[in-house]
């Protein structure tokens, strides 16, 4: 019975620390290479730049935050409007989640720890609609962002 519970609980979906391959803690280069060949650079400010998303089926932009040493701090991905949506559960197991809001404005929070990287990040998924996100976004904690360049 135990096996079974925890086979049961390994499978279980969660979040990764990686969005679209653009993975916390990739190095600027590699994360800029990634996005190149997924997106169209868009702006950069305030150390994060703005990918709009060439061919993907859910989303339409990315967002790619780095920390001080250059490495990917967060991504943010926000759903096409036009595109095929994608459920909260998809993300990750929705009862090991912090839940908020209500109809209109649901959010759902988990915080993981990567164990190969040893970090911790958090994930969400924001959304309006009670079954489909809007947003999903991973970030690393305990990173300060990259500084602003005089």
């Amino acid at each position: 019975m135990i096996a079974l519970c925890s086979a049961i609980a390994g499978a279980a979906p969660r979040p990764a620390p990686e969005i679209l391959g653009v993975r916390l803690g990739m190095p600027y280069d590699a994360a800029h290479s990634r996005l190149s060949k997924i997106g169209e650079f868009k702006s950069e400010d305030e150390g994060q730049q703005v990918w709009v998303l060439k061919h993907d089926r859910h989303y339409q932009y990315a967002i790619v935050g780095f920390d001080r040493d250059r490495n990917v701090r967060y991504v943010t991905v926000l759903a096409h409007p036009e595109g095929q949506p994608v459920n909260y559960e998809d993300v990750g197991d929705l009862a090991t989640a912090a839940h908020f809001g209500q109809p209109g404005n649901v959010r759902y929070t988990w915080t993981l720890r990567d164990r190969k990287h040893h970090f911790e990040y958090v994930a969400t998924v924001k959304g309006r609609d009670p079954h489909h996100l809007d947003r999903y976004s991973i970030k690393r904690l305990g990173v300060a962002q990259e500084e602003d360049k005089d």
